[in-house]
């Protein structure tokens, strides 16, 4: 399996490249009223609209000032952005490796470790069900 790394308020996490379209610096955007918290709003990414969302607060985690990337997903056919403070590296892992966790699913599939670092696996799809609701 290969993932994506990168960070949000100085911890490690990761999702599936297959999941992944482009990673792009971030772009202004436009808000959108009354949408969901975690809703930053719409960007132009070559004439096509992309929702962007602040995986933080997602993630019901503390505010992160700073966002450098923006990486592109397809979620159910349609785009979707995610801030991220730096994307770390791409690398392949041992999918029988991650650690699962025996509770609720929360969008976390579990954690992998490499050298010092501990990675959260994030399930886009299963994340942003269970907050849509």
């Amino acid at each position: 399996m290969q993932i994506i790394i990168f960070t949000l308020n100085d911890k490690y996490y990761a999702i599936n490249t297959k999941e992944v379209e482009e990673i792009t610096k971030t772009i202004s955007l436009t808000n959108v009223p009354n949408s969901e918290d975690w809703t930053e709003g719409l960007i132009n990414l070559r004439g096509n609209v992309v929702t962007l969302i602040n995986m933080n607060k997602l993630l019901l985690q503390e505010e992160d000032s700073c966002y450098n990337n923006i990486i592109i997903v397809e979620n159910e056919e349609e785009r979707i952005g995610i801030l991220v403070k730096e994307v770390i590296e791409v690398v392949n892992i041992e999918e029988e490796k991650i650690e699962n966790f025996n509770i609720d699913n929360d969008g976390i599939l579990g954690i992998y470790r490499i050298e010092n670092r501990v990675i959260n696996i994030i399930d886009i799809d299963s994340l942003l069900y269970k907050n849509e609701g």
